[in-house]
């Protein structure tokens, strides 16, 4: 794994409230990321997953695309726990992937939530892609992230959140987050 550093962008965390993605929502917005994606790259033959957070909907999507999909692990925080602060040190592993360099064609990259936008850029720059066959989605953009990134995202946070997959904090109230209306970035 090798490690990257990332600009100054922080995520933003009000501390008002801890969010929760319900199921229906998830599989809603992972739609519509899947429609958005294909409209944008007209056609999508492979989606990478940012192991931990994107592997659940980067394989939502890719079966809504009919796509091969790749998993690659990347990350700043230690472990999951919330509120963690990114650390601006990224590890990036292709995995698989680094044998299959260059890739080729359109390239669909998804996370759960682009926070301060390093994860991304890291990987962006392992997978040395040019950046009109590379588009990135994800579910969640955090307010503080910089603009341009993600290309495709469903809501704006400036909180933690929880996914589907994750357990709640114990103890913790949570907001559900609202139904996903539409593609942001698109």
């Amino acid at each position: 794994m090798s490690p990257a550093r990332t600009g100054t962008e922080q995520r933003v965390f009000e501390q008002r409230r801890l969010w929760r993605m319900a199921p229906g929502g998830y599989r809603a917005a992972t739609r519509l990321l899947a429609e958005a994606a294909l409209e944008r790259l007209g056609c999508v033959p492979l989606v990478i997953g940012i192991a931990n957070g994107g592997r659940a909907p980067a394989l939502t999507i890719a079966m809504e695309l009919g796509a091969s999909t790749e998993m690659i692990t990347a990350r700043h925080n230690p472990d999951d726990s919330v509120g963690l602060p990114a650390t601006g040190e990224i590890t990036c592993d292709l995995g698989t992937l680094s044998s299959r360099m260059p890739l080729r064609g359109s390239i669909l990259l998804v996370d759960d939530i682009c926070g301060s936008g390093g994860t991304l850029k890291a990987v962006i720059a392992a997978l040395q892609v040019p950046e009109n066959v590379i588009c990135t989605a994800t579910l969640c953009r955090n307010t503080g992230a910089p603009e341009g990134l993600p290309d495709l995202y469903v809501w704006d946070v400036a909180d933690w959140v929880v996914f589907p997959w994750e357990r709640l904090p114990h103890g913790r109230a949570f907001t559900p987050l609202p139904p996903p209306q539409e593609v942001r970035g698109a």
